[in-house]
């Protein structure tokens, strides 16, 4: 993929990571490493990489592998309770360092030991573990509030007994349009507010400015969509979730989501001279069919089709199927009961106002979400150290010399696709080799 459109994919990170992606360590360096180590690779269709084996272990191995061969002792059994710096004034007892690390252990015999370990480095790769988060800030570095990230929307309305998507799990929409509009309460505060950093007396005793960032006024992903037990999943949703991380995480999972069924086929209407809002161009199409097939009944199947394969006409993922109806037969007709219109309504006795109200489903169907599940065992969380406060040419602290950091313990972040693998990746190998 062009690295743009690879950048396009970090939600937070994304200007940051631009000089580490094209001079440090690039996607192309990471595949070279794990090829020249013996990991045979495969591309799918939509651009994402795997070894031939899919087995996660391959990748796990190698890394293993290296590490060893390179002379990293692991010690398995042992915490980290808190790191101190020392500051050189003070260093007169210790020549090996200013960080202080220290150590709980448990021995052969089960006992716990303590211990105090000096060193003159120290990386941070602890992922979004509290741990690392609280190292960073004892060291005096802040930290973004960590929120969950790259999540299903639960549906509850929606998928139970009598709900418009009840039944139909495992039902999926090749692309999708998911739009979140803004409200007050989902405006995050700005990067001051949101991180966590000790306070002086002093300080805490001051009245606190809120400043609050423009926001655009609504957020839009799309992507195939999967409707599922409990409400919708797919590269749409998870796209909206990561993007949206700090909004529905500041109304607590319960707002309404707006879902475009069709936005593909809307812009080929376009290109073939259709005008005006979504609703109206799929309004004019659909009144088209009571004189096309007047005798068929509405909720029979979509007469809506792409003439086109959308890979010709943008570089999404997304690969939209010519001459095969845009929503499948069941959830057609479960929205054109939603639309109030009778399974035998015939498109010939449909009047305009009950295809305007399909149209208006199809172009804005409301969701309500309820909460939010992680996607498969994957967790991610939008937060981190403050990345001003990191020189990225090396991932060096700018507040403690020594100090490196790497992976998602930074306020970095990706979708899914192995975005937030290449981001541990690429700042690994610099902060190791630095």
């Amino acid at each position: 993929k062009p690295l743009p459109q690879i950048l396009s994919s970090y939600p937070r990170g994304n200007k940051e990571l631009r000089g580490l992606y094209t001079k440090r360590f690039t996607p192309d360096d990471a595949y070279d490493w794990f090829t020249s180590r013996g990991v045979e690779l495969k591309t799918e269709s939509d651009g994402r990489m795997f070894p031939v084996t899919d087995n996660s272990q391959t990748i796990i191995d190698t890394i293993t592998h290296a590490a060893i061969k390179a002379g990293v002792e692991v010690r398995a059994k042992n915490k980290i309770q808190s790191v101190e710096w020392i500051d050189s004034d003070d260093n007169n007892n210790h020549d090996n360092g200013n960080f202080a690390i220290n150590v709980s252990s448990r021995s052969a015999t089960a006992a716990k030991e303590e211990s105090k370990e000096y060193f003159d480095a120290l990386i941070l790769a602890t992922g979004s573990f509290p741990i690392g988060h609280e190292i960073a800030r004892s060291l005096g570095h802040k930290v973004i509030k960590p929120v969950p990230s790259l999540f299903t929307f639960d549906t509850k309305e929606l998928v139970r007994e009598g709900g418009t998507f009840h039944g139909l799990a495992g039902l999926s929409v090749q692309t999708a349009r998911l739009t979140l509009t803004m409200s007050d309460e989902m405006k995050p505060p700005s990067a001051d507010d949101l991180t966590e950093q000790p306070t002086s007396n002093d300080e805490a005793s001051k009245p606190k400015k809120k400043k609050r960032k423009k926001k655009a006024p609504a957020i839009t992903q799309e992507g195939p969509l999967l409707i599922t037990h409990h409400g919708i999943s797919g590269p749409a949703t998870l796209r909206l979730s990561a993007f949206a991380a700090r909004e529905f995480h500041a109304v607590k999972y319960n707002c309404e989501v707006k879902l475009h069924f069709c936005p593909k086929f809307e812009e080929q209407q376009r290109r073939l001279g259709s005008t005006g809002g979504s609703e109206d161009i799929l309004m004019d199409a659909l009144w088209e069919m009571t004189r096309l097939i007047p005798k068929r009944r509405v909720a029979t199947g979509c007469p809506l089709f792409m003439t086109e394969s959308i890979e010709e006409n943008d570089d999404t993922s997304t690969n939209e199927t010519p001459n095969a109806p845009i929503i499948p037969k069941r959830l057609w007709a479960a929205l054109v009961s939603h639309s109030d219109i009778s399974p035998d309504l015939v498109w010939g006795d449909a009047s305009k106002a009950m295809i305007r109200s399909l149209a208006n489903d199809l172009a804005s169907f409301p969701l309500k979400t309820t909460g939010f599940s992680s996607f498969k065992e994957e967790f991610v969380t939008a937060g981190g150290i403050f990345l001003k406060e990191v020189q990225l040419t090396n991932m060096e602290s700018k507040i403690r010399s020594g100090l490196f950091m790497a992976g998602e313990v930074l306020d970095v972040d990706g979708v899914t696709g192995g975005f937030n693998f290449m981001g541990c990746w690429s700042t690994g190998f610099v902060a190791g080799g630095s």
